[in-house]
């Protein structure tokens, strides 16, 4: 009878996990990814005008001007518009002097001229900044 009884209740929970595996994915289908994306950006854009990434009085568009979308300067260095930069990386990033992927870019810029802590590499907030600095255009060139 016991062993009956064990057997039994090791369906019922195996149908139990089934069904919550079920469930899961049916949610998971639920999601919109492009949407998931679209707010991912939207959220990078709010952190790239943020100064509480760091304790300098910096944000990201101290430097890359207009959300990214225009050059300028910083002292005697050009500073280029962003361009499509989620296909350019990993690359030599000159100002660390190595080759690094867009993350730790966003992560160095944040430690560096923002005088702020790293992101850790499973932070939304990481994730969110790259999206959107990997999704800006530049601003066109008016005449």
């Amino acid at each position: 009878m016991k062993k009956a009884t064990v057997i039994i209740s090791a369906f019922v929970l195996l149908a139990l996990i089934m069904f919550a595996c079920a469930k899961q994915e049916e949610e998971a289908m639920e999601v919109d990814p492009t949407a998931e994306l679209a707010a991912s950006v939207e959220h990078g854009k709010e952190l790239f005008y943020d100064e509480s990434l760091g304790t300098s009085g910096m944000t990201c568009n101290s430097c890359h001007m207009e959300g990214g979308t225009k050059g300028g300067k910083m002292g005697d260095m050009t500073i280029r518009a962003f361009d499509d930069l989620g296909s350019k990386y990993p690359k030599y990033f000159g100002m660390a002097t190595r080759v690094m992927t867009l993350s730790q870019v966003n992560n160095w810029c944040i430690v560096n001229p923002l005088e702020g802590e790293a992101l850790a590499w499973d932070d939304q907030k990481l994730a969110d900044l790259t999206a959107y600095v990997a999704s800006v255009k530049p601003a066109p060139i008016e005449e």
